[in-house]
């Protein structure tokens, strides 16, 4: 099913690689009900829009939080070919690692499974929620959690601990 995206979750495209300020990209994010998701009393969402950057790279891949700059890393054929949705969605999910970051939490944390991270499973508890919101079928959220480095079995268990999150406000 093809999702037309509201003004506040489309992506600006076209920008150079290197770094840009977070609401370049998505200028209008505080608008969105997946702000509410991001944002906590100790790290308002305003601030973090303030601090949050996003660097460019000429690199294949998706995206992650580089914690040396620290600014969501966002690979250039990604951000040009990407999915407007799943763009947004990521987006989103890496902006509340950079929270969860800006927090004091580990967001590499090796002695976990990516898909039990705490971490993890509140970013994409962020992505999640809002892309059943936008109208996302089971199927299209499965594809999104979907990575290469992950079993269909790692997939159904991110999933399940995504749902719990979202049931219990915790992993």
């Amino acid at each position: 099913m093809r999702i037309e995206l509201p003004e506040y979750a489309r992506v600006v495209r076209g920008l150079p690689c290197g770094l840009h300020p977070y609401s370049t990209l998505l200028p209008r994010l505080a608008e969105s009900p997946v702000a509410r998701r991001i944002g906590t009393a100790a790290t308002p969402l305003g601030p973090l829009l303030e601090r949050a950057r996003v660097d460019i790279r000429q690199e294949e891949g998706f995206c992650f939080v580089d914690i040396e700059l620290p600014a969501i890393a966002l690979f250039e054929s990604y951000y040009r070919d990407g999915s407007g949705l799943d763009l947004y969605l990521d987006l989103a999910h890496e902006l509340a690692h950079l929270r969860q970051f800006y927090e004091g939490k580990d967001l590499w944390d090796r002695g976990l499974h990516y898909v039990d991270r705490p971490t993890e499973i509140e970013g994409y508890a962020v992505a999640v929620e809002e892309g059943v919101r936008l109208g996302m079928t089971e199927e299209e959220v499965m594809r999104h959690l979907s990575n290469p480095w992950l079993s269909p079995a790692e997939v159904a268990r991110l999933r399940a601990n995504v749902e719990r999150f979202l049931s219990n406000g915790h992993p």
